[in-house]
């Protein structure tokens, strides 16, 4: 109960963790989106601002020198007032004012506003085409066409300045520029949504990897601990009718104590990974272990990588000699040059598993084997063990600890070595238990 409570808290922190992660990365990519968006929002008030400002500026001035007349002046007032509110509803602004355009073109008391009417009629043409880009092109339509009816039908007269076409040619242009505006904002959403996804994919690898790291780290203590029960009852039953001396039971206990600062310092290892505290990718036994990253190759030290595999092995064959086994351990060949760091971990785990397996479940005081053998492209383990035979119920009861202290066991094993390309069988027949596993390291 204990263990499960545990393995839940750490998967809620993990969770935790994870999602803050997601939070700040979403929030840094929302800011980006929010940072454009207002710029662009800041130069359409501006625009705006300009815009009708300088017309409603030029009504007065026309309205006082005589040029136009009161109901001319309150149309291009109406004008400048919708194109204010395009902002916040384009449609209403740009329908609205193509019907006042249609009227200043068509009704001769209103043909003298036509030009200063040009600029308001363009910015609600312009924030239309930002957001709605099909009415507003059915509007500027809709605006030159009535142009040229009051030109055919006389109440217009043609442009005869450059001047006069520039402020024609003004509202097809503004159609253009709101066309592009909405562009740049879908192409600035494609982004953002780009980034938000792209820190999500790193966000999601680097959960991996401390899932995997903290997997890995895991069964390494359950596999320590569960050796101290069997080193303890071990000693107990070597103890029991013979007093030990004082040499002895200091170096059992200093080779304890050594196990035992491995738990401590693992487990240690565990909760930082966790919290977040410590990197995956500085954690030795745990680096660039993800699942994904099947294909990360190393060209470093093949000899001295060889050498640690060797010393992990000759490491779990004392341990196993400690609680009376006679072990025979081989390693023939050498990894390739280019080998890939996660089969060298996936086999560092596999010896780990495979001694705990022997220590566990193996006949006490027989003979049991370990080999590896790498052949340029992969390594085969081989192990063959006497299975435990039960005398009586007390080693029925210390069976029963010590499957309560397995980690994942070798079904999790098998499966991420088949996802490397290997294989893991193993077979029980007359008593001897065989192991075969062959994982891809080239």
């Amino acid at each position: 109960m204990s263990c499960t409570n545990s393995r839940k808290s750490d998967d809620a922190m993990n969770n935790l963790v994870s999602n803050c992660c997601d939070l700040r990365d979403e929030t840094a990519g929302h800011s980006t989106t929010f940072a454009d968006s207002t710029v662009m929002n800041y130069a359409i008030i501006a625009i705006i601002a300009a815009g009708t400002g300088l017309t409603v500026m030029f009504d007065g001035a026309a309205l006082i020198a005589g040029v136009i007349t009161i109901p001319v002046a309150l149309v291009i007032v109406a004008a400048c007032a919708l194109a204010a509110i395009a902002y916040w509803h384009p449609l209403i602004s740009i329908y609205v004012n193509t019907m006042l355009w249609v009227a200043a073109c068509l009704v001769p008391l209103l043909t003298h506003g036509v030009n200063l009417m040009a600029i308001p009629v363009a910015i609600a043409s312009m924030l239309a085409a930002r957001h709605h880009t099909r009415h507003s092109a059915i509007a500027v339509t809709v605006q030159m066409l009535a142009w040229t009816a009051g030109v055919v039908i006389g109440v217009l007269s043609p442009p005869d300045t450059p001047l006069a076409a520039g402020v024609l040619l003004v509202l097809p242009a503004a159609a253009v520029a709101g066309l592009l505006m909405a562009w740049k904002q879908r192409l600035d959403r494609a982004q953002a949504v780009e980034r938000e996804l792209q820190q999500r994919r790193i966000a999601m690898r680097e959960q991996e990897r401390r899932t995997i790291a903290a997997t890995r780290i895991h069964d390494r203590i359950t596999n320590r601990l569960a050796y101290l029960i069997l080193r303890m009852d071990n000693d107990q039953a070597q103890w029991h009718d013979s007093q030990p001396d004082c040499v002895a039971v200091r170096t059992e206990l200093a080779d304890l104590s050594g196990v035992v600062q491995d738990v401590l310092d693992e487990t240690r290892d565990v909760i930082g990974i966790l919290n977040g505290y410590c990197s995956v990718q500085n954690t030795a036994d745990a680096a660039e272990s993800s699942a994904d990253n099947v294909d990360d190759t190393a060209a470093g030290d093949p000899a001295g990588e060889t050498a640690v595999i060797r010393d992990h092995l000759t490491d779990v064959s004392r341990r196993l000699e400690a609680l009376g086994f006679t072990v025979d351990t081989a390693l023939n060949g050498i990894l390739p040059q280019q080998y890939r760091i996660v089969s060298v971990n996936a086999l560092h785990d596999l010896i780990d598993e495979v001694g705990n397996n022997i220590a566990k479940h193996a006949q006490p005081h027989t003979v049991c084997d370990i080999h590896l053998d790498f052949d340029g492209t992969q390594v085969t383990l081989t192990s063959h063990n006497q299975v435990r035979a039960f005398s009586d119920a007390h080693d029925a009861h210390v069976e029963q600890r010590k499957t309560m202290s397995i980690g994942m066991g070798l079904h999790t094993k098998a499966a991420f070595i088949h996802h490397l390309g290997g294989s893991l069988r193993h077979t029980t027949s007359e008593g001897i238990w065989q192991l075969q596993a062959q994982i891809p390291c080239a």
